[in-house]
């Protein structure tokens, strides 16, 4: 009993041994959360409070869950086979392996991943002769998948739905699941949904689960969603012993459907529930602590609490002010250098909002030769929507180039299916020439269908950029290609979340286009292609063990590093141009920016750029989140040679982003709005939004600051936009 209790401090100590009724564990970051429920686990077990079989642990990802039954086996001395810890898809699929023929399925039932579910999607989309553009197979998914997590089956949502698209994705919901009975399967979301639908529809059933588990223990409960709930709800009897730890102040997954209000209204849902708070810190300085709790503290959902720690001393936070977002990560870059020799490269981590941003620190390691993983993402180039502007261009250089030709020929779509494209190839290479060498001869072979002769506005584009590739600057060029080929439209038939993700990354490729011709005398498309080839061999590099690690700040969640890099901290950035109007959405975005601060024990880096590439909007106006950190905290590192931040009023001097020689006027001109001007801004006004394009001001509310339009974007739809952030232009 010494061994489980002597190292922890009073109110980890009360957590352990409350074990009877609900109970709320309030766990600051880095407040020892992991040890508190292991400790709980074992104590109980040890005092035989419970039988191994009768407690449930349930957290969010195997790791974890591995890590905490390996420590509850330490602690007790022994393997503990029947004890159950687990994710919560992991005990339901184990539920449901032997309860699951009652609904009807197998023992042997598969479970679909995201890529099996995607293609099935897909295929009842074309069984119902249903356009994919119209109703992509992943922005259905994610309805269905909205829908179960609300425990709302294809019948109830048939009901319910109104107007076309809704009564569509009925039939979608319906089919999809008609097929996947058919397929004996389940995905990811079923596995919840079925579970909750037993344990509530089967009496027998549902008794003999509650009765069995006499203690309920849930991780990270902050991020729990509403299915979630009713499960824990469902599985908690006459015991009514359940035990949350969570922190409100580290729910960063709304979008994905976690619903805040669960650990927020714990009390409400748990009469008699006690309430303990973890607020001892054994991670970071007090400095950092005193910076994430100046942030946090400007949400409003969320239980009062303050981090401390027993600490001494510590750096404050480094401000890093620079004109680009090359120039931050060749700041960033610096400083990593200066770093390493005190702490090491695995104990440094850069922590960005998008994986876009990604792209420069890539370049700018691998020239200086430092090593690094990227986690929760795949590398820059190797994403889809570069690989196919890639494609676009090194056809455009390259005529014989017959896999970026196949790559591009149906995308977007022109019609050429598989059997088109096969035809093509085969006659081009009967005659000893490229697939695209062939098209230019299209009218010389009769033998190809009238389909296939549709394609010559296609060669015409691909011809027109041959001829503009030696007199129009490389980013220039790219940028209207971009728009010529309608890239962005494209994208945008997809889920928003989805595509905005991918619109900014071809943001981040052109402005390192723009970078590479600034840098580079003999800036031709040829080289910088061949540059870029040589950047993403990634074999030229030796696996060691030693290397910084890149990711984006919700892939950071539960780690720590000696020193962490935030970097784009810039309005529309992070915070996200979405969440500026939404207060829920932006407190989302601070609790996420507080769980990026509180990854670091040692040192904290902060960079803001005043311009960042946004196809011809380029100023940057520095994150909110910067200045609500207390000024006393921050050390500023000044690397702008036109613009300076005031801290004050929150904004930068002076404004420019090309350098000298390469401006050019943006093909959307207008007037920036001043709010202070709220005559410019009235219903029927034309606008551009930096990522939404251009839409129609259809009501407005509030005056300066406060000024908000509601406003409906082509291809895009109605979107809530405070003016002071959005960097508006009139068009029209």
């Amino acid at each position: 009993m010494s061994r489980l209790l002597k190292d922890l401090n009073k109110d980890q100590l009360e957590a352990v041994t409350t074990t009877e009724g609900p109970l709320l564990v309030v766990a600051g970051a880095g407040s020892g959360k992991t040890r508190v429920l292991t400790r709980r686990l074992a104590y109980i077990l040890y005092e035989r409070l419970a039988q191994p079989h009768q407690l449930l642990a349930v957290t969010f990802t195997n790791k974890a869950a591995s890590e905490m039954k390996e420590r509850v086996n330490s602690l007790l001395g022994g393997e503990i086979p029947s004890l159950s810890v687990s994710t919560f898809h992991s005990f339901c699929a184990r539920f449901l392996r032997r309860e699951g023929g009652v609904l009807g399925y197998d023992t042997n039932y598969t479970i679909f991943d995201e890529s099996d579910s995607e293609t099935l999607a897909k295929n009842c989309i074309k069984e119902l002769n249903l356009a994919g553009s119209q109703f992509s197979p992943r922005a259905q998914l994610r309805k269905i998948s909205t829908a179960k997590n609300k425990l709302v089956g294809a019948e109830d949502y048939a009901k319910r739905a109104s107007g076309y698209f809704e009564k569509t994705t009925a039939q979608i919901y319906s089919l999809y699941q008609e097929r996947l009975r058919r397929c004996n399967a389940m995905d990811f979301d079923d596995l919840l949904f079925n579970s909750v639908l037993l344990l509530g529809s089967d009496a027998e059933i549902g008794d003999r689960y509650r009765e069995r588990f006499k203690y309920i223990l849930v991780d990270e409960y902050q991020d729990t969603n509403h299915v979630q709930y009713l499960l824990l709800k469902s599985l908690l009897g006459r015991h009514n012993n359940i035990c949350v730890v969570g922190d409100e102040d580290q729910s960063i997954y709304g979008w994905r459907g976690a619903d805040i209000r669960n650990i927020l209204e714990f009390e409400k849902d748990f009469p008699g529930a006690r309430i303990i708070k973890l607020e001892q810190n054994y991670r970071s300085t007090p400095i950092i602590l005193d910076a994430a709790s100046g942030v946090i503290r400007n949400n409003e959902a969320r239980k009062a609490k303050k981090l401390w720690t027993d600490r001494e001393g510590g750096d404050k936070l480094q401000l890093l002010l620079v004109d680009s977002a090359d120039e931050e990560a060749v700041a960033v870059v610096d400083f990593i250098q200066r770093e390493q020799d005190s702490c090491g490269l695995k104990e440094i981590a850069v922590l960005y909002r998008t994986n876009a941003q990604s792209r420069p620190f890539e370049e700018h390691l691998r020239r200086e030769n430092i090593p690094y993983q990227i986690v929760g993402g795949i590398a820059f180039y190797q994403r889809k929507e570069i690989k196919d502007l890639l494609a676009y261009l090194k056809l455009i250089v390259n005529v014989k180039d017959d896999i970026s030709f196949q790559r591009i020929i149906n995308y977007p779509k022109r019609g050429i299916g598989t059997r088109s494209l096969d035809n093509i190839l085969s006659l081009a290479h009967s005659r000893g020439i490229s697939g695209y060498e062939l098209l230019l001869k299209i009218d010389d072979y009769p033998e190809l269908s009238a389909k296939t002769r549709r394609i010559k506005p296609f060669i015409e584009l691909i011809e027109k950029y041959r001829q503009e590739k030696e007199s129009v600057p490389i980013d220039l060029l790219a940028q209207d290609l971009v728009e010529d080929v309608r890239f962005l439209e494209e994208l945008r038939r997809e889920d928003e979340i989805v595509a905005q993700t991918k619109i900014e990354n071809i943001e981040a490729f052109i402005e390192g286009m723009a970078e590479y011709a600034e840098h580079n005398g003999e800036a031709s498309l040829e080289n910088y292609l061949a540059d870029i080839s040589l950047f993403t061999d990634i074999d030229t590099y030796s696996e060691i063990e030693d290397k910084l690690t890149m990711m984006t700040l919700h892939s950071a969640k539960g780690l720590e590093f000696d020193t962490v890099f935030i970097v784009g901290l810039e309005e529309g950035l992070f915070p996200l141009a979405r969440a500026i109007s939404e207060p829920m959405e932006l407190e989302e975005e601070r609790r996420l920016f507080y769980v990026g601060a509180t990854r670091a024990k040692r040192k904290l880096y902060l960079a803001s750029a005043t311009s960042r590439y946004r196809f011809g909007e380029v100023e940057s106006i520095p994150s909110r989140f910067i200045k609500e950190i207390p000024e006393a905290l921050l050390e500023r590192h000044e690397r702008r040679t036109q613009r300076r931040f005031d801290h004050e009023s929150g904004t930068y001097q002076t404004t420019g982003f090309f350098p000298a020689g390469r401006t050019r006027a943006p093909k959307a001109t207008g007037v920036h709005y001043d709010y202070e001007d709220s005559e410019l801004m009235r219903v029927g006004r034309i606008v551009q939004h930096p990522t939404f394009g251009r839409g129609k001001i259809t009501s407005v509310e509030g005056y300066g600051e406060s000024l908000t339009l509601e406003i409906v974007f082509t291809g895009v739809g109605k979107k809530k936009i405070m003016v002071k952030y959005a960097r508006l232009k009139i068009v029209g």
